[in-house]
């Protein structure tokens, strides 16, 4: 389950905080949510899907 999302800045951009386990043995992930596989009919999966297409337009405008 995502538990947390965070801005970790120009580099790393919109991090995901995901837990999986049960209450006593729960493993915690953090990841770039443009890494996270969402189903498209998910309600957040076309709101990922555009700021991953901007983040890469303003990351090649950058380096150009």
């Amino acid at each position: 389950m995502m538990t947390d999302v965070f801005d970790a800045g120009e580099s790393y951009g919109l991090m995901c905080q995901i837990e999986v386990g049960d209450d006593l043995d729960t493993a915690i992930f953090v990841t770039p949510i443009s890494e996270v596989a969402l189903d498209r009919r998910h309600p957040m999966a076309r709101t990922v899907a555009d700021y991953c297409r901007r983040r890469a337009r303003t990351r090649n405008a950058v380096s150009a």
